[in-house]
């Protein structure tokens, strides 16, 4: 972050140049120089990925294609911006629309035009005192030290009053981010002791949903709820936490009634057309899958799953035809996406079966069959539930069950999918089988962990990590495994120890483990024992 705001490396976006130019010449005559500018999301978006910004000032609309508000929206979820980014949307709109998207996506400050030089220059002064002490925090975190962020977060709260609600909300975030979640369900608790704000009695709930306490989880988020409708946030937590208790129809009517809300949320779209597909209300989930598809078109939530979601919906209503056709679409928009080559094959293996061509479907399968080979660590549970499915109605049980069973065996801890499992099985007219396939598979898991973890604990951990590596070899989602083989290899290197090869392989298998199930509570645990072992502390 730069030191004064003439110091700073700024970006201005607007698709008209005559505001361009006099955004900048607001700027010049407050002493900035280092000022650059551009016409679209593209250009825009190629920038922030190559170069670091202290101050973003973007329109709201931008014409044709993304606009301001999913400029931000990427621009966080790829990284390009931190916490000491200022971030500062203009529109001239006034719509309720428009209102809740800035709200959920959170740009620092948002301005009604017309805009005036002194309006501007008083925001960005009084913004750049707050976001300079957030400079050595958003450090410590690209380089994943998040405890290091943590006491800084500390060591500022004693001092800086000014930026108190973003050091608040930022080490909330650590320590969620951590899986620290007994620290973190206390700073919740202190906060709310002190004021119950949306925000923080919204963290205590992620804290019950992450420690899987669902019913304690649902009813803090009703309470925000009950409290500010209008927080949304806490809407998107309850659904979650309502799927995983099984109540599809009450998430489907939060996520309804939140969309009434903020109606230009393409992955809450998403999450409502799914709620609405698992209850089986498919008129509502087709509407939802083509509202999202929409929505979706210039958005970081643009996925083949919503493509796919729409064909199983159009084939469960007997539209098999109109299915085929989403997905020929899918696989224009997606043509250099595997997963969605996968999940594209798959949803044509169903719609195929259900136009009574069996040929084809086998065809499509095959096909399917293929590209998992190609990406046996890659195959979400989802699609290989899709494929057992579609196997099942082709009568390849065998190759259905041992989808199925390595579906089991990756996601043991997972009750929500484990019941997902059984219900294909129960649809398959194999209850029974099914039954005696998910005992036995979680047991044999649970034996090879069991054995990792004793040779780990004799002090044994190179065979340990022998077993293990093997076990995750054919088990490459099975978070816990992975978990508990970069254990085993910081065990080693504690003894023996730093290994450069060894700590590049377990922080690449600890990535692993952040994208299969975020909230895995060793990750970042390893993660920081890594960093030090890395800098010669362990």
């Amino acid at each position: 972050m730069a030191t004064s705001l003439k110091q700073s490396a700024t970006l201005v976006i607007d698709d008209f140049q005559s505001m361009r130019s006099m955004l900048m010449s607001f700027l010049k005559a407050m002493g900035v120089t280092g000022i650059d500018n551009v016409g679209t999301a593209k250009e825009a978006l190629a920038l922030l990925a190559a170069k670091k910004y202290d101050l973003v000032i973007c329109d709201y609309n931008l014409g044709h294609g993304q606009n301001g508000q999913q400029i931000l929206e990427e621009a966080k979820f790829r990284n390009y911006i931190g916490y000491s980014t200022i971030w500062v949307m203009v529109t001239a709109e006034k719509t309720m629309d428009m209102f809740m998207g800035a709200a959920e996506t959170k740009p620092d400050d948002y301005l009604l035009k017309p805009i005036t030089e002194s309006l501007l220059e008083a925001r960005l002064n009084k913004l750049i005192e707050k976001k300079q002490v957030l400079e050595p925090i958003e450090k410590a975190v690209k380089s994943k030290d998040y405890l290091k962020a943590i006491a800084l977060c500390d060591e500022q709260l004693k001092v800086h009053s000014a930026s108190t609600q973003d050091l608040l909300r930022i080490k909330s975030d650590l320590l969620l981010t951590t899986g620290d979640f007994p620290a973190a369900n206390a700073f919740f608790e202190s906060l709310l002791k002190a004021r119950s704000t949306p925000w923080a009695k919204t963290g205590l709930g992620k804290v019950l949903f992450m420690t899987k306490e669902y019913t304690k989880a649902k009813e803090v988020f009703e309470e925000v709820l009950e409290e500010n409708k209008m927080y949304l946030e806490a809407a998107d937590w309850l659904a979650k936490t309502l799927d995983a208790l099984g109540d599809f129809g009450q998430a489907q009517h939060v996520l309804s009634k939140a969309m009434a809300l903020s109606p230009n949320a393409a992955g809450r779209q998403k999450s409502l057309a799914d709620a609405a597909y698992k209850n089986g209300e498919l008129d509502l989930a087709q509407t939802s899958y083509e509202k999202a598809i929409k929505l979706g078109e210039h958005s970081i939530h643009k996925s083949a799953s919503t493509y796919s979601g729409l064909a199983k919906v159009l084939t469960a209503k007997d539209d098999p035809s109109e299915a085929l056709r989403v997905l020929d679409s899918s696989r224009s928009e997606f043509k250099d996406d595997p997963d969605a080559a996968l999940q594209t094959a798959v949803i044509e293996g169903l719609a195929f079966q259900k136009l009574g061509q069996p040929e084809k479907a086998a065809a499509a399968l095959a096909t399917a069959e293929a590209l998992m080979r190609e990406q046996p660590g890659g195959v979400s549970a989802e699609t290989s539930m899709d494929m057992a499915n579609a196997l099942f109605k082709l009568g390849q049980k065998e190759k259905a069950s041992a989808l199925l069973e390595n579906v089991v065996k990756n996601n043991h801890e997972n009750a929500h999918i484990i019941h997902q499992v059984e219900a294909v099985f129960e649809d398959a007219g194999m209850g029974g089988e099914g039954d005696e396939l998910i005992k036995k598979s979680t047991a044999e898991v649970v034996g090879i962990n069991n054995q990792g973890v004793m040779l780990a604990n004799e002090g044994k951990f190179e065979e340990g990590i022998k077993l293990m590596r093997q076990a995750v070899k054919s088990l490459p989602n099975n978070d816990l495994m992975i978990a508990n083989l970069c254990g085993m290899m910081i065990g080693l290197m504690g003894r023996q120890g730093k290994d450069d090869r060894m700590i590049f392989e377990a922080k690449e298998l600890l990535d692993r483990v952040r994208r299969i199930n975020p909230n895995n509570k060793k990750y970042n645990a390893y993660m920081n024992l890594l960093s030090k072992l890395a800098s010669g502390q362990g």
